[in-house]
């Protein structure tokens, strides 16, 4: 990150930690409603994702291309596996990281170098047409994104409705199988309060004449996808 500081500033820089940061904690309380996660994963890979953005729109600028390409790659797909581990979130990854790369094709972009004459002894510098393109397709999908993500936030919408395969994305086996999933339940008169630990998800279920302990045992598999 110190060289990106280095040719863009510290304040473009803080601004893509600062949005990153937000992009990931909107993905992770859209899908894990009651659960409390901590840290700054989702700004650090802004950063990520903001590198290799920046790798891509300045690729004529940068003299060892495939090399950079190869070590971001590396790094971002192990810190993805690292995140399907417990007390880990890549719903938090995967939100700051799509903001990062999207936010650097709109604030990163550099102008290219163009010859003037056949012995080079001038040069121009001028923004091609597929940087402009790439600005603005990014800078509509952040948007989107992120206005559409806040209005699904306080209307309270829970993401694993709409996709129940999502919770995989954050956990790896053996805590995705059922016999390791955990949930966290409460009762209030003939109702059930179950929520799954495992994806945030939760429900309030009416009781039946059946055993409570096992009707709370269904629910959680139930709402934990299993």
């Amino acid at each position: 990150q110190i060289p990106l500081e280095k040719k863009f500033g510290f304040v473009r820089i803080g601004l893509v930690y600062v949005i990153s940061g937000l992009g990931g904690n909107l993905l992770c309380v859209l899908f894990l409603h009651s659960i409390i996660y901590v840290g700054a994963s989702g700004a650090i890979f802004g950063l990520l994702g903001v590198m290799l953005s920046e790798l891509l729109t300045n690729w004529k600028m940068h003299t060892h291309k495939i090399d950079e390409m190869l070590i971001l790659v590396v790094i971002i797909v192990l810190d993805l596996a690292l995140g399907t581990f417990p007390f880990g979130s890549n719903f938090s990854n995967i939100g700051g990281f799509t903001s990062g790369f999207l936010l650097g094709f709109v604030i990163l972009t550099r102008r290219q170098h163009h010859w003037l004459n056949l012995n080079k002894s001038n040069t121009s510098q001028k923004q091609e047409s597929y940087q402009y393109a790439l600005r603005i397709i990014s800078f509509v999908l952040l948007s989107v994104g992120l206005v559409g993500g806040g209005v699904l936030f306080f209307k309270g919408v829970d993401l694993n409705d709409y996709c129940s395969w999502c919770h995989y994305i954050t956990c790896a086996p053996p805590s995705c199988k059922p016999g390791y999933i955990s949930c966290e339940d409460y009762q209030i008169g003939n109702k059930l309060n179950v929520t799954c630990l495992n994806n945030g998800r939760s429900g309030i279920f009416s009781l039946s004449n059946r055993n409570p302990d096992e009707q709370a045992e269904e629910l959680c598999y139930r709402l934990c996808g299993k």
